[in-house]
């Protein structure tokens, strides 16, 4: 990954969690990147609504390592800039919110990630990555869950601290209700 690149993708989700961690209601929809308990990767899409761990919200420099890892291994880049189709092609798990089987639907508490797309064949673990993807992999991890025998998962059964406070939660799970996660900060570049 070149450094412009690094850069634009490091601003680009510092954006998109910033706006994430501002929000009382829609976000932006986004991907993130997780790890279970057998350290194997999965995409999660956060359907505008969707509940996103705080460590998340607060290191998108962390995210971004994970990508360069993942970039480096593959070969090839992975347009996070965009909703990723399939995650499987680069080793990673996909889950998003679902209607059914088919439409993606919208985020309500408590309701789970469904997984998506195909089983990759060979899929990536943290063993792989160097220490600052794998420390950011070991704290965004579903500890309970292993992604390929789960069709399902919750996120606010597998993280303490988590973003996701909405009116939806309000009515339907108060107890899911916490403080803003903290904002990121903006890349040292735009602080200038």
């Amino acid at each position: 990954m070149t450094p412009e690149r690094r850069n634009s993708l490091l601003r680009h989700l510092t954006r998109q969690l910033t706006q994430m961690a501002a929000s009382t209601g829609w976000g932006p929809d986004m991907d993130w990147i997780a790890s279970d308990r057998d350290g194997h990767l999965a995409v999660l899409a956060t359907a505008g609504l969707g509940a996103i761990p705080a460590r998340v919200t607060g290191d998108p420099a962390g995210l971004v390592a994970v990508i360069e890892e993942v970039e480096n291994l593959k070969g090839f880049e992975i347009d996070f800039e965009q909703y990723v189709r399939e995650p499987a092609q680069f080793g990673a798990f996909g889950f998003d919110y679902r209607d059914g089987k088919r439409a993606m639907a919208q985020y309500e508490a408590g309701h789970p990630y469904q997984r998506t797309g195909q089983i990759p064949a060979d899929p990536l673990t943290i063993d792989s990555f160097g220490a600052d993807a794998a420390s950011y992999l070991s704290d965004v991890r579903f500890a309970d869950v292993c992604f390929r025998q789960s069709s399902e998962i919750v996120v606010e059964n597998a993280f303490a601290d988590i973003h996701r406070p909405t009116d939806w939660d309000r009515w339907s799970r108060p107890e899911l209700l916490r403080p803003v996660a903290p904002r990121p900060e903006p890349p040292a570049d735009e602080l200038a």
